[in-house]
């Protein structure tokens, strides 16, 4: 079951982009900056992780780097083929 994500509530930051990370049994309610693919100049485009929050508490600086990469990777990927918010 994918996590709903209330974008209206006044504690969600309007300029990140929302990601929903799993693995295994484990889901973050990630939040990213998130900057498009420009091709014309050789950029393939890229998401920075900023906040994630395991039950209402924000554990990003309790990841490891490798964690991080993965779900910035995986949150560019996602977004590259279309933002859903």
């Amino acid at each position: 079951m994918k996590t709903q994500i209330d974008t209206s509530a006044p504690w969600y930051p309007a300029h990140l982009w929302p990601y929903t990370y799993t693995h295994g049994d484990i889901e973050l309610l990630c939040f990213v900056d998130w900057e498009p693919a420009d091709r014309s100049v050789g950029f393939a485009g890229n998401a920075w992780l900023i906040h994630a929050y395991a039950g209402g508490v924000d554990v990003v600086d309790l990841l490891k780097d490798q964690i991080v990469k993965d779900i910035e990777r995986e949150a560019a990927e996602a977004l590259a083929e279309g933002p859903t918010c």
